[in-house]
């Protein structure tokens, strides 16, 4: 054998043996599967505190709307002045969160004897009045109750979700509004008037 083909057959045992050492060694593989994982679990982090945060804004606004509701059918009347502060009472309940954006509408609906509900007074924080007095409205079928009233309290309030990695395209925000409507008998009396609604 020359010697040109015994270094060159050195240098191919050399490579063989670093690749296989190189196969058998460890010392980086910690450091490389924790550089993949992190950025997975630090999205499912921030995605879970997002939607915790989407949840607890939902549950202060049906809490916000059932007080409201709940407060107007302690009153045998009412006027805009008093409906004006029950958007106070909506900003209240839903702190420490924003609550910019909130609307409000406030309706009393008497039931008659054939068990039909019609708005007998309506208001909403934005102005003006959402329902005609003696439309029919739609009630849950158990408040149906024949010669009695009901209050209903509709509060919206915009929220906007930050979502990370949507389409794997960095971050976006998704904006929707949050609703949710009450209906409370009244408590005292036979019904419950607005004097200017």
């Amino acid at each position: 054998m020359s010697a040109v083909a015994f270094i060159a057959r050195l240098r191919k045992l050399a490579g063989f043996a670093a690749s296989s050492r190189l196969a058998r060694e460890k010392d980086g593989v910690g450091a490389v599967e924790f550089a993949l994982i992190v950025p997975i679990l630090l999205i499912i982090y921030l995605m879970s505190f997002e939607i915790t945060v989407a949840i607890s804004i939902t549950r202060k606004t049906t809490h916000a709307s059932s007080d409201i509701a709940d407060l107007v059918t302690q009153r045998t009347s009412v006027d805009k002045a008093f409906l004006a502060t029950m958007t106070n009472v909506a900003k209240a309940t839903i702190a420490p969160y924003s609550s910019n954006g909130v609307t409000l509408k406030l309706s009393g609906i008497t039931i008659d004897g054939a068990s039909v509900a019609r708005i007998a007074w309506s208001w909403q924080s934005t102005g003006g009045t959402p329902y005609g007095t003696g439309t029919v409205a739609t009630i849950p079928s158990d408040l149906a109750i024949a010669n009695s009233f009901v209050v209903r309290s509709e509060l919206s309030l915009p929220y906007s979700l930050l979502l990370y990695l949507p389409g794997m395209s960095g971050t976006q925000t998704k904006s929707f509004t949050i609703k949710k409507d009450f209906y409370y008998r009244q408590r005292v009396g036979n019904n419950i008037s607005c004097s200017d609604c």
